[in-house]
């Protein structure tokens, strides 16, 4: 199936929970698939349990029972401004209060987005207390032989940190403290393995090997943890791939 073969085929595999929705009292006009957004969740905060995700006001669960390192299918829902995330304890009354709600996200009409919860759910400061990142979805077509990659920096207690790709020594991505690559990403090999360096204040501090992975799809490689966890720790800094049908896997450092 081509990338936009894909794209079609989630919005078709959606349009029942669309019409869940609508019945469950969406406050929001919906006429077409033209008024509407695609949107999964991922669960990366290492201090938070599984947890049950909401949009406000609607009591159809958009993601259940999400652990740490997974993702949820994609929804289909009402593309407006203004959309809270709620996460709740795995099943709980959908009408009880949230353990937390995000600030209003904006939907757009047609748009594809991944809503990840990273931050501390112990912290209430402002660089690391828990949040939501809308990343725009585009799954551009790649060309033959490759796969494409957008990194992520959601490790909530560091800050900036250079990506060298294939451990070359040159500087491929910087990214700050809960940014996501641009969504063209880099195009890298298929079927071989890739290594990944991470670097801060110009010093190597992990490396990582990319398994071989198809040709075609598109992934999230999450750089996930909290710095100074030990090895062998759930907390401890891995890189989580995440493709396109929202499966994931942990990759421990070399």
């Amino acid at each position: 199936m081509s990338r936009s073969g894909h794209k079609h085929s989630r919005a078709l595999a959606g349009a029942a929970v669309l019409l869940l929705l609508v019945l469950a009292g969406c406050k929001e006009q919906v006429t077409t698939l033209d008024d509407v957004a695609s949107v999964r969740v991922v669960h990366n905060s290492p201090d938070i349990p599984a947890f049950d995700a909401y949009l406000e006001g609607i009591t159809i669960p958009l993601a259940s029972d999400l652990a740490y390192g997974e993702a949820g299918d994609f929804g289909i829902l009402p593309a407006v401004k203004g959309v809270i995330l709620e996460l709740r304890a795995v099943g709980s009354d959908p009408r009880s209060d949230p353990l937390f709600m995000s600030l209003g996200l904006t939907l757009g009409p047609s748009e594809i987005h991944t809503a990840t919860v990273v931050g501390l759910g112990g912290s209430d400061g402002a660089t690391d207390s828990l949040r939501v990142i809308l990343d725009l979805e585009e799954f551009d077509e790649v060309t033959g032989g490759t796969w494409r990659a957008r990194f992520s920096h959601v490790v909530a207690n560091a800050d900036e940190v250079d990506i060298d790709i294939d451990d070359n020594g040159s500087i491929e991505e910087t990214l700050n403290r809960f940014e996501t690559s641009h969504p063209e990403g880099f195009v890298l090999p298929a079927d071989q393995s890739i290594p990944i360096t991470l670097v801060v204040e110009g010093e190597p501090v992990l490396k990582f090997t990319l398994p071989p992975l198809p040709e075609g799809p598109e992934y999230f490689v999450y750089i996930t943890g909290l710095a100074g966890s030990p090895v062998g720790d759930p907390a401890e800094v891995r890189l989580l791939l995440m493709n396109q049908d929202s499966q994931t896997l942990f990759v421990s450092r070399d």
